[in-house]
């Protein structure tokens, strides 16, 4: 319940200030010696300190003091701010972290090699273009980017939309051209949204409705490659029904070893994800380096440091399995929550306990099985095309459709804008280019951020989104000027990344890898049938899609579930680059729906005296003639009618009831701001309920609220001409003054005076 005046004085304005920044600001400080180095403080406890600064400050009028100021960088510190690899790398642990990091940079290059392959069908160029994809961005992102897992290569979202912008253009070295420029264009925007800190307008997309795109997005990334599953070949179709169309009119000239070659590819992929996630669900790695003698002193230090990982995620709920736009495997939030989450985490703690102790007495022998398994499970695209390869050799290209013949080695760096210097490209197709590559920063920076961000959750870390804009945004740069497309985060890369690197060196170690492979393999990948590239694309579609969170949504928030469901179903019918238009059209309605509809209650009476939202509590009576409205968010100019509407409302009700009003009161307990179109529509209420001899009063106002209408004429006009006493002295008021209309200054004065005491 609001009650009395916002009023406080700076030490505890600052403190609440500080409790918002998080305990990440808490740490840092109290863990920096007096002379430590800036670089110990992470970045968001540096952007939290800023912010809290400049909170001040505002609510003072003045500047904090120089000597609150954090110091000033040196070079070398400015270095290591806008390149994180010098963070670390002086202080790489080689015992302890690199084995964990070159199994992973291994592991992950042999699942991308296939990836980029297969992705560069979607995106309708040559497949050494997604090859150099990944010999480029993840060197570039281990350098620049802030986190130390995520996986920057192509990424089935990106090369789906980069897939429909090209495939309307028929000649191949322009689609080339044009995807390499706007892999150019993209980085530029990213860099320049960094540059002018304009991260914060992810917030401004909803999780539902980016949810809605990319499970759609996955489906259509399905139905794209069921032609090459198929072995059929029609005219690209602007819309994804139509494609449905000429799908089932050309199924009749189904090619059967394409179509077995591409099913009996999916059932594999599908199949070693389960037999892993059901026999093999724990990576057993840290423990296959671990020796034999492990003491029970360290499995305690390990149980203990579990548990502090697990308490927190018991605590606030139970998490449950999902893949889709989740990015991990635990996102979202089940309807059992709290309380019997709460008396799970003994048992949780408990099994991990168990296994960690157990874990040492398994042999090394049975460990590495059991990690060799897994990797094989995780290497399945690479499995399906060895054995697509040597099919694909045995059958030739009269009876399957080859990948083709891959140029040998690493290209050299040439201008992202040689399209246009050469009049491959139209210079007045420059806009078109720009305005493509915009919608691809959008999916690459909503994916990317919010992947990174989980990971570094899971991982107790620290990542700094405008760092992530950085790394991203150099990373795509660079690839422009090797020929590569638009690189992004990917989700299965980056999982087996989670559970086996330490550091960004193990992407390192991938781009030198796949830049191998770029002189050693090129001829073999000239076998690989696109059937079985198409099975890759398939399964990574169907990882993409999230029924559990529509799911979720239908049972707890209806509202986001409507919004979900629209994103999808345009995303569905107008294909992949409409549908993100369509999308971020609903988050803004979306947005603007919410705060037109915020939420505004009518108070009621408990026999304590305290005034609460009726609607709640069964026992509050109504105030008699006086009718109490609070609003539960800031009003604007596009909800502020609804004020009226609500009074007016109640007007009626208690008319119908023989009773009249004589005082309306508004609680701004909730609210911060007030615009110009708010203040006239109060000045607006305030009129007519006077016309009516109904008493108008505002309540709760803040310093900045008071501040604001003491400039208006409305604070004049209101009872006791005072907008920040109580709901209870307000409501008090009204039923001390008679009710014959408005009540004199001196009255007035005299009854603000007798509140007060």
């Amino acid at each position: 319940m609001c009650s009395g005046p916002a009023v406080g004085n700076l030490d505890m304005m600052s403190n609440q200030v500080g409790a918002l920044a998080g305990p990440t600001l808490t740490i840092a400080l109290s863990k920096r010696a007096p002379s430590s180095a800036l670089d110990l403080i992470p970045n968001s406890a540096l952007s939290c300190r800023s912010v809290q600064m400049s909170c001040l400050s505002s609510l003072t009028g003045h500047h904090h003091s120089e000597r609150f100021a954090l110091p000033k960088m040196t070079w070398v510190q400015q270095v290591q701010h806008y390149a994180p690899i010098f963070r670390w790398l002086p202080h790489y642990n080689i015992a302890k972290d690199l084995k964990f990091d070159i199994v992973a940079g291994i592991t992950v290059a042999m699942m991308l090699i296939p990836q980029e392959v297969s992705l560069s069908t979607i995106m309708n160029v040559p497949a050494h273009h997604g090859l150099y994809t990944a010999a480029t961005a993840p060197l570039v992102y281990a350098i620049f980017g802030s986190s130390t897992v995520l996986s920057v290569s192509s990424g089935s979202e990106v090369s789906l939309l980069v897939g429909t912008i090209l495939e309307d253009i028929d000649n191949e070295d322009e689609r080339v051209a044009t995807g390499i420029m706007m892999a150019f264009l993209s980085g530029c925007i990213l860099l320049i949204v960094r540059i002018l800190n304009l991260s914060q307008l992810a917030d401004f997309f909803s999780r539902p409705v980016m949810g809605g795109f990319v499970s759609a997005g996955g489906l259509l990334i399905m139905l794209s490659q069921i032609p090459n599953a198929l072995g059929i070949k029609f005219a690209s179709q602007d819309y994804p029904p139509l494609t449905v169309y000429q799908i089932f009119n050309h199924i009749i000239k189904t090619n059967l070893t394409a179509f077995a070659v591409a099913s009996i590819s999916i059932v594999y992929l599908f199949g070693v994800k389960i037999f892993k996630k059901h026999y093999f669900p724990s990576p057993v790695l840290m423990q296959l380096f671990e020796s034999e003698k492990t003491t029970k002193e360290e499995s305690q230090a390990n149980t203990e440091e579990l548990e502090q990982i697990l308490t927190p995620v018991v605590n606030n709920a139970e998490v449950v399995h999902s893949h889709g736009f989740s990015l991990t495997d635990q996102q979202y939030v089940s309807l059992r929550t709290a309380r019997q989450a709460h008396g799970d985490r003994h048992v949780q703690i408990e099994a991990a306990e168990k296994a960690i102790v157990e874990a040492p007495q398994q042999s090394k022998a049975k460990l590495l099985a059991i990690f060799l398994v897994r990797t094989v499970c995780d290497l399945g695209p690479l499995v399906v095309c060895i054995v697509g390869g040597i099919i694909g050799w045995a059958l030739g290209s009269s009876r399957l459709k080859l990948t083709g013949t891959i140029p040998e080695g690493f290209p050299d760096p040439k201008v992202p804008w040689y399209g246009f210097d050469s009049g491959l490209i139209a210079g007045d197709r420059f806009g078109t280019i720009l305005y493509n590559s915009l919608t691809v920063v959008v999916v690459v920076f909503l994916s990317s951020i919010a992947m990174a961000k989980r990971l570094a959750i899971q991982r107790g870390e620290d990542i700094n989104s405008d760092q992530e804009l950085t790394g991203l945004g150099i990373a795509s740069v660079v690839c422009g000027f090797f020929q590569a497309m638009p690189p992004t985060g990917g989700m299965s890369r980056t999982a087996v990344n989670l559970l086996n690197a330490h550091t960004q060196l193990a992407s390192i170690f991938t781009t030198l890898i796949v830049i191998l492979a770029l002189y050693t393999l090129t001829g073999p990948l000239y076998y690989l049938p696109s059937a079985t590239l198409a099975s890759i694309i398939i399964v990574a579609g169907y990882s993409l899609v999230e029924f559990k969170e529509v799911k979720w949504l239908y049972r707890v928030k209806r509202d986001e579930f409507v919004v979900w469901t629209a994103s999808f179903i345009l995303t569905l019918g107008l294909g992949v680059l409409d549908g993100l238009i369509a999308s971020i059209i609903c988050s803004i309605l979306a947005l603007m729906w919410k705060t037109k509809r915020s939420p505004v209650v009518i108070l009621g009476e408990l026999e304590n005296g305290r005034f609460v939202d009726r609607e709640l509590f069964s026992e509050a009576h109504d105030l008699g003639d006086v009718i109490a409205i609070r609003v539960d968010s800031s009003l604007y100019f596009a909800n502020c009618e609804r004020v009226a509407v609500f009074a007016e409302r109640e007007m009626i009700r208690l008319q119908a009831l023989g009773i009249t009003t004589h005082g309306v009161v508004l609680d701004m307990c909730n609210m911060n701001d007030l615009d110009a179109t708010t203040i006239q529509v109060l000045s607006d209420i305030q009129e007519k309920l006077a016309v009516r001899k109904i008493r108008f009063a505002i309540a709760n106002a803040k310093s900045r609220l008071h501040d604001i209408l003491a400039a208006t004429n409305i604070i004049k006009r209101i009872l006791a001409n005072n907008p920040s006493i109580s709901v209870e002295d307000a409501v008090r008021m009204l039923r001390d003054l008679p009710p014959s209309g408005n009540a004199s200054p001196s009255s007035m004065s005299r009854l603000s005076v007798q509140s007060k005491v």
